[in-house]
This record gives structure tokens, sequence and C-alpha cells, in this order.
């Protein structure tokens, strides 16, 4: 262990030595890091935040002895009041499944930017086991809990049994997003309750989250013995919920999908929420978009690219049009490597050897939000880091403005993260 704790200790000085021969960035003037949660034993984790930096969205692990279950739960931020919106075993599945309970799923809740609805992830329990199958929608003071399954429009009207499906809803849903009034959703989806041999399908869903009205936007049809895919684009990106994100006002959905019949060949796309639209956005023909987000207005979008096409790996900005691409930069770190884009479109999160940093789009300054020096800075046994999420998934950590930024860390003596809020001195 001492041994561990050594080698530990020398990778995080290598750290710092590089860190003294780059570039430094100018510190936010007033930045503060405050704690929000207190959980004890438990474990908070998958934080969202409120376009207001008011609201924050999260789940908790419980833990009872050797046993723990999951809670989805929202806190405001200024009174500290908790709200707990949902907990594994406290309700069942909806038919065909009414006897199976629904547990919190794997992926993080998501708060739509005006605090008022939360979405979120359910999956089956025993002996059923799958995974993030049926969509949760509810309203912040814990109100109108609604669980929502996804049919797949291929299987309308076909008879299940001779073809072995369980039933004709999608089998996971892989990602999803929310607009700031809280009434769109986009799914992604993937799979299907049936036999392997007809292979897993994928496609977006819209959602309209009052009447829970959905509309498939992209996805294959069954012929009986295999998926079909009748146009390009299709297949869109999965894999850890690659670029996928609605504007805030819900208008457009940028997401990856194949190009042409090559199998390695992918672009980002933005569609409308009308289905009017749709626009390729790159000119890439490569499938590592990692992530993108877009802004309020759905006027600027962000990507990560991590191929080599182009310019190569890092950040790229392009307009909703298709037009102005651009490689960005840093004067401090390699590349810029996005974590997220404020709602105002104006600032870009990124991280440098444990440096929060914000490039600001319309100055083209560089600033550290925050490091070891930032007053509040917990010093636990790992740095604080932005919040760790599954793969690429990309809820909104950052408020619209960019002046509030969620945190994780351990404070001392805690082996486990608690979550806190980073308050910046920005306009």
């Amino acid at each position: 262990m001492f041994r561990e704790y050594k080698q530990l200790a020398a990778f995080f000085i290598l750290l710092w030595l590089a860190s003294l021969y780059l570039p430094a960035a100018s510190p936010v003037s007033h930045s503060e890091i405050k704690r929000l949660t207190y959980s004890g034993n438990n474990v908070v984790g998958y934080p969202c935040l409120s376009d207001d930096g008011r609201l924050v969205l999260y789940t908790v692990e419980i833990k009872n002895g050797q046993e723990s279950l999951m809670a989805v739960r929202i806190m405001n931020v200024d009174s500290g009041k908790e709200t707990e919106l949902f907990r594994s075993g406290t309700m069942t599945a909806p038919a065909p499944f009414e006897e199976i309970p629904l547990k919190v799923g794997s992926k993080p809740p998501v708060l739509s930017g005006n605090g008022q609805v939360a979405i979120f992830s359910l999956s089956l329990g025993e002996p059923k086991n799958i995974l993030d199958h049926y969509l949760a929608v509810v309203n912040t003071d814990g109100t109108g809990l609604k669980v929502v399954s996804f049919p797949i429009d291929a299987l309308k009207d076909k008879d299940l049994e001779p073809l072995y499906f369980e039933c004709a809803e999608w089998e996971r849903v892989s990602n999803y997003t929310i607009d700031r009034k809280g009434t769109r959703a986009a799914c992604l989806l993937k799979g299907h309750l049936g036999p392997r041999r007809y292979g897993n399908p994928c496609g977006i869903i819209f959602l309209d989250i009052p009447g829970l009205k959905q509309r498939t936007i992209l996805a294959p049809g069954f012929n009986g013995s295999e998926w079909v895919w009748p146009s390009i684009p299709r297949r869109p990106l999965l894999g850890g919920a690659w670029s996928f994100c609605l504007s805030g006002d819900g208008e457009k959905l940028v997401f990856g999908a194949q190009c042409s019949g090559e199998k390695t060949d992918y672009d980002l796309y933005l569609t409308d929420w009308e289905g009017q639209v749709l626009k390729r956005l790159t000119d890439f023909h490569d499938r590592w978009f990692s992530l993108a987000d877009i802004d309020d207005e759905g006027k600027r979008v962000v990507f990560y690219y991590n191929g080599s096409k182009n310019q190569g790996m890092g950040t790229y900005m392009v307009n909703s049009d298709g037009t102005g691409l651009k490689y960005l930069e840093s004067k401090v770190a390699p590349r810029i490597e996005l974590f997220q884009l404020s709602g105002n479109g104006r600032f870009i999160l990124f991280k440098h050897i444990y440096k929060g940093i914000i490039l600001d789009l319309q100055t083209g300054k560089e600033m550290v939000a925050f490091d070891e020096n930032t007053p509040g800075y917990a010093r636990g046994l790992f740095p604080m880091d932005f919040p760790r999420l599954p793969a690429f998934w990309g809820p909104r950590i950052m408020s619209l403005k960019g002046n509030r930024i969620l945190l994780i860390g351990p404070p001392q003596g805690k082996e486990t993260p608690e979550i806190y809020m980073l308050e910046l001195g920005i306009e």
C-alpha cells in the first residue's frame, strides 16, 4: 500500500513539474468553491445543473450494510433543501413486465434548463435485469412521475410470436437530452427484445413530454428476417452515447450517423424538431466524434474529434448551417479537450493537468477556472475534477452564463466524492 501511495505522489509531482514549463492562463477573479452534499457513507454522482445554477439533480447510492440501492434527488443550492424524486424498488414496471421492480438506470439524470422537469433511465430488476429500458419523466417538485417505453415502429402490427420477439419495444435507452422548458426530449435507442440473429438496430425518437407523444426521426425497417435502412444517414452513433445534443430552445438536434454504405464512414448531422431540416455538418468521413454540444439558440456547435482527419484530434467549432468550421487551439495545453459549451455559446470548459480552464470564444482569452489555490478546494486523496460520467455523456454542469460550474471530489478523510459548486466572477 505504501508503495502505491509513493507512485501516486510521484505521478502528481511529474504533472506539476510539467505544468511549470507551459504558458499560464489568467485566473478568473473571485473564484470560490462551495461544498453542496454531505452524504456520509453514501456515494453521490452524476450531477446536472439548471440554467440559473440554483438546482442540482444527482444520483445517490444509499448503503445499508452490505446492500445498497440507488435514488435520484434534486437540491436547491441556495437553501440546501433536497427532494427525492425516485428510489429503486419503490414501483413495478408497466406491462408486459408489471411484476418486475424498477431500478434507477445506469445513465446520468438530466434536468431541463428551467429546473422544472427531470428525466432519467430506469432498469428492469430481477429476473429480467435489462438496463435502461424505460425513461422516467418527473416534475422536480416530486409530482407527475411517468414511465415511458419506446415501441419500435417497424414492429407495429407484426405477429411477434413466430419471430420470437418478447415485445415490440426498443431494448435500451442509450442517451437522452431535454430542452430548456422541459417540454421536448430527444432519445437515442438501441437493441430489441428478441433473438440476436436479427442484429441490434438503433434509432432516434423525439418525445413531446406534456402529451408523451413519440415521433421516430431515424430508425430501420424490419422485413421479417433483417433490419433494413432505407436511406442515408443511418445507424446513429452509439458506443457510449457519442455526439448527441439538443439546443436549449428544443429546435435543433446534433447527432453522428453513417453517411454512406461504408461501415466506418460517419459524420455529424443536424435536424430540426419538425423534421423539415436535415443538414450534414462535417465532412470528416470518420466515426470518432466523441462529444458534441450546441448553444441554447442552436447557432453554434462544438465537438471533440478523437481521430486523425482534418486537423486531427481536438475540439472544433462549426455554425449550425455547416459553415465556419474551425479548429480551436489552446496556449496552455496541447489541445482543448472539450467538456462543455456554456448555454449562451460564449465559454468552452476544458481541463489541463487537473486545472479547470475556460476559453472565452468572444475574446479568445483562456482563464483558469479552478486549481489547488482556489478558495474551498478540497484536498483529498485525489484532485478535484469535473464530474465523472460514463463514456462521453454530457449532462449540463455549467450554468447558462458560465458563472457556476459543478465539481466533484473527495473531502479530506473521505475516499468517496461529494458534489461542489464553483462560482466564478465572470459577467
